[in-house]
């Protein structure tokens, strides 16, 4: 096991690709929040939504393309 792959398991886990993507949904909804009444926060959490889900769905896809992880044959 490389140092990439236990990195990115003590990180995310092993994710599916659904949960990636509804913390991304989660992301876009707070930069929403954040253009329609802007504060500091709101900007904060929405980055931080949409940078986790998608290294999470990165990570899903990952392991979906490779065999590993919840997409072991």
């Amino acid at each position: 096991m490389s140092s990439d792959n236990r990195f990115l398991r003590a990180t995310f886990g092993r994710p599916l690709v659904w949960v990636g993507a509804v913390w991304i949904a989660v992301g876009v909804l707070w930069s929403v929040m954040a253009v329609i009444e802007p504060s500091g926060f709101r900007v904060f959490m929405a980055v931080l939504w949409l940078v986790l889900g998608g290294s999470m769905l990165a990570v899903a896809l990952r392991d979906k393309k490779r065999g590993l992880g919840r997409y072991q044959r």
